[in-house]
C-alpha cells in the first residue's frame, strides 16, 4: 500500500509513515486483508511537533538537573522528574532528506523488501480447518483400527482355552470358527488336521480298531513333538490305552478259543492254548486268574470224560451182557418148537417166560443209573401199564383154548413173547 502524503510502500504496520511521518490509519479493506491507508486530506501535510519536542526537551532537562516534567503537571501521582531514575534515551535521529523535511519516530532505514503482514483469509481457513479435522479423524480411525486389529479373536481364544483343557472337540469347533473368520487361514490348517487325526484315532478307540488306532496314533505323535503341549500328552495317554486294549483283545480272543475247544471236547487244543496264554508275561492279574480258571474247568471236564467214558464202556460192556443173554434165550426156545407134547411145549415155554421176564427186571435195574430220575421214572410208569396189558393179553389167550394145558400154553406163550419183545426195546434205549 502507498502512502498518501509522500506515496513510497508503506512496509509495517504503524500510525506514521516510516517516510514523511504522516498520520496512517489501521482499516480493513474488505473481510480478508487488513490495510492500512492515510488520513483524509484535510489532516495531510506536516504535522506541528513542537509539543513532542517540547515535551523531549524536558525529558534531557530533567536529565540534566531541570525539573520539568509535563507528565506530572497533569497526574499527582506521577514522580517528578529529578524522582526518576536515569534514563538513557538516544539520540532522535530525523530521516535524511531535505530541510524542513517532516520528521518522523522511526529512527533506522526500513528493508524496502518487507511486506506487510495480512491475516489469512476465511477460505484459507476453512480449508485449513477441513484438512485439520481430516487429518485428526484418520488419526482417529487409524487408532480405533489398529487396537481392534491388535485385539485376539474370542473364537481363537476359546480354541485356545478348551485346547489347554484338553477337550479338543470343543476346541476344534473353535478353530473351525476362527479360521472361517481369520486373515490368514491357512495358519490354522496344521492344527486343526492334528485335532481330526485325533478324533479319527479315538473313532478306532470306539470301534475296538486297536491296530488303526495304534497306526494312526504313531503318526500323529510323529507331528505332535512339542511335550508340553496337551494334545501330546493326549496322545501318549490314547496310545497307552490302544496298546492294552488291543493286548486285552488278543487275550480275550485267545480265552475264547480255549474256551471253544474245551466246549467241542477238544482237551488237548485246549490245554495247548492255555499254555501258551500263561507263557505271557505281560497278563494281568485278573488274567492269569480267568486262565487258571479255564484250567481248572479243562480239568473237570477231563475227569468227567473219563469218567463217562468208563462208564460208557461200563454200559456197553453191561449192554453187551444183556445182548448175549437175550441170544442165549432166543438159543434155548428153539428147543420150544422140538418138544413132543403139549405137557412138555407148556414146561418149555414156561421157563422162557420166566427167564425172558428176569432179564427184563436187570435191564430195569441197569436203565435206573443209565437214565434221569425224569426219564426214569417215566418209563417205570410205561412198565406198569405194560404189566397190566401183558396179563390181560394172556387172559384173552387163555379163553379160546379146548382145554386148560391148551389155555395155559396158550397163557404162557403170549407172556413170554410180549416179555421178549419188551427185552429188546429196553436194549435200544441202553
Amino acid at each position: 500500500m502507498l502512502c498518501k502524503n509522500c506515496g513510497k510502500e508503506l512496509p509495517i504496520a504503524g500510525k506514521f509513515c516510516p517516510f514523511c511521518g504522516a498520520p496512517i490509519e489501521q482499516a480493513g479493506a474488505n473481510d480478508e486483508t487488513a490495510v492500512f491507508t492515510a488520513l483524509p486530506d484535510e489532516l495531510n501535510g506536516p504535522l506541528d511537533l513542537s509539543a513532542f519536542d517540547a515535551v523531549m526537551k524536558d525529558v534531557h532537562g530533567a536529565q540534566d538537573g531541570g525539573a520539568a516534567d509535563p507528565l506530572a503537571a497533569t497526574d499527582p501521582h506521577m514522580p517528578r522528574a529529578d524522582e526518576l531514575p536515569p534514563i538513557n534515551v538516544p539520540p532522535v535521529r530525523r530521516a535524511q532528506g531535505a530541510p524542513g523535511a517532516p520528521r518522523t519516530t522511526y529512527f533506522e532505514q526500513p528493508d524496502l523488501d518487507d511486506k506487510p503482514f495480512k491475516k489469512p483469509s476465511k477460505g484459507k481457513k476453512g480449508a485449513v480447518i477441513a484438512l485439520v479435522v481430516v487429518l485428526v479423524l484418520a488419526l482417529i480411525g487409524g487408532g480405533v483400527w489398529f487396537v481392534l486389529s491388535r485385539q485376539p479373536d474370542e473364537n481363537l481364544t476359546l480354541a485356545e482355552k478348551y485346547m489347554k483343557h484338553g477337550d479338543f472337540d470343543k476346541a476344534l469347533e473353535y478353530y473351525l470358527a476362527a479360521q472361517g473368520e481369520a486373515k490368514d487361514p491357512a495358519s490354522l490348517d496344521q492344527t486343526i488336521q492334528l485335532l481330526k487325526d485325533f478324533q479319527t484315532a479315538q473313532g478306532f478307540m470306539d470301534n475296538g480298531q486297536y491296530t488303526e488306532a495304534l497306526a494312526a496314533l504313531q503318526l500323529l505323535q510323529n507331528r505332535v513333538t512339542d511335550p508340553d503341549s496337551p494334545l501330546y500328552d493326549a496322545i501318549k495317554e490314547l496310545t497307552d490305552k490302544a496298546s492294552a486294549a488291543q493286548s486285552d483283545s488278543q487275550f480275550a480272543a485267545d480265552l475264547q478259543k480255549a474256551s471253544d475247544y474245551l466246549a467241542n471236547k477238544q482237551y488237548d487244543q485246549c490245554a495247548a492254548q492255555l499254555d501258551m496264554l500263561a507263557a505271557d508275561d505281560t497278563l494281568t492279574g485278573e488274567q492269569v486268574k480267568q486262565v487258571e480258571k479255564l484250567r481248572d474247568s479243562l480239568k473237570e471236564a477231563r475227569e468227567a470224560a473219563e469218567r463217562q467214558e468208563q462208564n460208557q464202556q461200563q454200559q456197553q460192556e453191561k449192554k453187551q451182557g444183556f445182548v448175549d443173554q437175550m441170544n442165549q434165550l432166543d438159543e434155548n426156545d428153539q428147543k420150544i418148537a422140538a418138544a413132543a407134547t403139549a405137557e412138555e411145549e407148556l414146561d418149555l415155554t414156561s421157563t422162557s417166560f420166566e427167564a425172558w421176564d428176569t432179564l427184563l427186571s436187570d435191564m430195569y435195574d441197569h436203565l435206573a443209573t443209565v437214565l434221569n430220575a425224569d426219564q426214569y421214572a417215566s418209563e417205570e410208569e410205561s412198565y406198569k401199564k405194560w404189566v397190566e396189558e401183558r396179563d390181560a393179553g394172556a387172559q384173552n389167550a387163555a379163553k379160546d383154548a379146548a382145554d386148560e394145558t391148551a389155555g395155559k400154553l396158550a397163557a404162557a406163550s403170549f407172556k413170554q413173547s410180549y416179555t421178549k419183545t419188551r427185552c429188546y426195546k429196553l436194549l435200544d434205549m441202553m
